[in-house]
């Protein structure tokens, strides 16, 4: 199982298919982070580090995300950085909106008042780019409100964004139904 988990870090070229090592699990969160960069590729460690901090590697969970990214970002340099930094923002902006929101949270890139707004703002581009439909993008709000019950103000803020572009975008390019549903949500 080890080995699915990194192996599934890896981009499709890669030959790194190794897995963790006996104890990983009890090393510290930088610790973790070397060896993954160690064999790994730095796209692969953007992966890893976002589905580790959600908890979806059970072998090598990340607790602290901030620090974690920080000693990848401090390691990479040249082509290896902009790889690590692109997949790393591209992997955590196409994340279903509670993961989203928690990544943003955890790696300390957003101000936690603007936060709600933010992903509100960001979502519309999100419903495009997945193709959602009204069915679809309800399932992620109801996953979103339940991942925001101990702080309800961020999914308040995210409704006011995700209005506003609704209204300034609304007849451009996504089917109107998607407008009608949302355009008013409370």
């Amino acid at each position: 199982m080890a080995s699915v988990a990194l192996s599934g870090c890896a981009s499709s070229g890669s030959d790194k298919e190794k897995g963790f090592p006996s104890g990983f699990d009890s090393l510290d969160d930088v610790s973790k982070v070397a060896y993954v960069i160690e064999n790994a590729t730095p796209d692969s460690v953007a992966r890893f580090l976002c589905e580790a901090s959600l908890g979806h590697v059970a072998e090598a969970r990340i607790d602290t995300l901030a620090l974690a990214a920080a000693f990848a970002y401090e390691h990479y340099n040249d082509s290896a950085l902009i790889a690590f930094s692109q997949e790393f923002d591209s992997y955590s902006a196409n994340l279903p909106l509670a993961d989203k929101m928690r990544i943003y949270s955890l790696a300390g890139t957003s101000d936690p008042q603007r936060l709600g707004y933010e992903l509100g703002l960001e979502y519309v581009s999100h419903i495009r780019e997945s193709k959602m439909d009204v069915a679809d993008i309800k399932n992620e709000l109801a996953a979103f409100k339940k991942a925001c019950a101990d702080d309800s103000i961020t999914y308040v803020r995210f409704l006011k964004g995700f209005k506003t572009v609704l209204k300034a975008d609304h007849g451009k390019d996504l089917p109107e139904d998607i407008y009608e549903a949302f355009i008013n949500i409370e």
